[in-house]
């Protein structure tokens, strides 16, 4: 399976994480042009710290009812992996935004206490 099927067997729950990874990454780096970041940004990067890997959870659990689904119409091995892949695909995804929020606000908040 390429990176592009990946990408369209990902599922819609996928395309809000990726939001999200845009959204988290804009709010890092502006933090960091800023030099020191708002409190209402980091308390944005702790939430979403906590939210993306829910969300990546409920797409995952999609992909897996996606793949029993195949398994109950006669086992198609493809349908089966595009299950499997949309769930996967949905875990890491959340891990990745959870893991930049959480990464960001550590840095940005370490950088204004540092200025103190």
């Amino acid at each position: 399976m390429s990176g592009a099927e990946l990408v369209r067997a990902a599922g819609p729950v996928f395309w809000i994480l990726f939001a999200l990874s845009v959204y988290t990454l804009y709010l890092v780096l502006a933090g960091l042009f800023r030099r020191k970041a708002p409190a209402r940004t980091l308390d944005r990067l702790g939430e979403l710290a906590q939210f993306a890997p829910l969300l990546g959870l409920f797409g995952t659990s999609l992909g897996m009812i996606r793949a029993f689904l195949a398994l109950g119409q006669g086992g198609n091995p493809e349908l089966l992996a595009q299950g499997i892949a949309e769930a996967l695909t949905n875990t890491g995804m959340g891990l990745f935004v959870a893991v930049v929020a959480y990464g960001g606000r550590v840095l940005l908040g370490a950088m204004e206490g540092g200025e103190e």
